[in-house]
């Protein structure tokens, strides 16, 4: 997922004088993904650990979004839900999902594109090039008899998700990355296995954020190379960010 980023709102300021110029407006800081886990928060900056050992901090603002993660079941997926499927090329042209998160802001991430990190439950054995589908969920249910999912039939527990999605253009016939506002429309359909992780991104609040707590930051670098948390998604109950 997403997991997509939130921009901060950047204002820029208008000249007084009859013909000066307006200065241009300031750039976003550009974002990334830091996963690991909290190492200090004092509700102003933020520590993270990485599983590289590395030590990331940044600095919290009143545009902060903090969420937390819970678990949730494949039949409380519903239609019109907006999702981000972390998934590996199954059989059949179908995805193998192994995470579906349920993200409470349509839009957020939308497309389909190559994805970096595989979860920790994810299926033993080499592991392949994965992707990341932000879309809205159009069907979810059990999947048709004899089909095949990660090599083997179909059996009970296996169920398929079918998305929608806008990507950014057609290659090989098929609509891949991130959404544009011209971009093409695309049809994922994603098979979910009984080992497939799910849940969903709800609020949180500062006071959530503890160290200890596995959590995954989006963290954005301004022009001037000031660090600052634009999102933060932390365990809840056990249940850590896996995105």
């Amino acid at each position: 997922m997403r997991f997509g980023v939130l921009s901060l709102a950047m204002s820029c300021v208008l000249a007084t004088a009859a013909f000066a110029e307006s200065p241009p407006p300031a750039a976003k800081p550009q974002a990334g993904l830091v996963r690991g886990t909290i190492t200090s928060f004092d509700g102003q900056q933020i520590s993270i650990k990485t599983a590289a050992g590395d030590v990331i901090s940044a600095t919290v603002s009143p545009n902060s979004r903090f969420l937390a993660v819970e678990s949730r079941t494949f039949g409380q997926l519903k239609p019109t839900d907006f999702v981000g499927v972390t998934a590996v090329d199954g059989v059949n042209g179908h995805l193998r999902a192994e995470e579906v998160h349920i993200i409470p802001l349509a839009g957020v991430g939308e497309g389909h594109y190559p994805w970096d990190h595989h979860p920790d439950n994810a299926s033993s054995g080499p592991v392949r090039a994965g992707s990341m589908t932000n879309g809205t969920v159009q069907t979810a249910g059990a999947s048709r008899a004899g089909s095949m999912t990660n090599g083997t039939v179909g059996a009970a527990g296996a169920n398929e998700l079918t998305l929608t999605f806008r990507g950014s253009q057609v290659v090989d016939g098929k609509c891949v990355g991130r959404a544009v506002p011209a971009g093409c429309m695309g049809t994922a359909i994603v098979d979910v296995t009984p080992a497939t992780y799910i849940a969903a991104l709800v609020p949180a609040k500062a006071e959530d954020v503890k160290p200890g707590l596995a959590a995954v930051a989006g963290i954005g670098t301004t022009p001037d190379g000031k660090s600052l948390l634009l999102t933060l998604t932390v365990e809840k109950n056990g249940v850590k960010p896996e995105f």
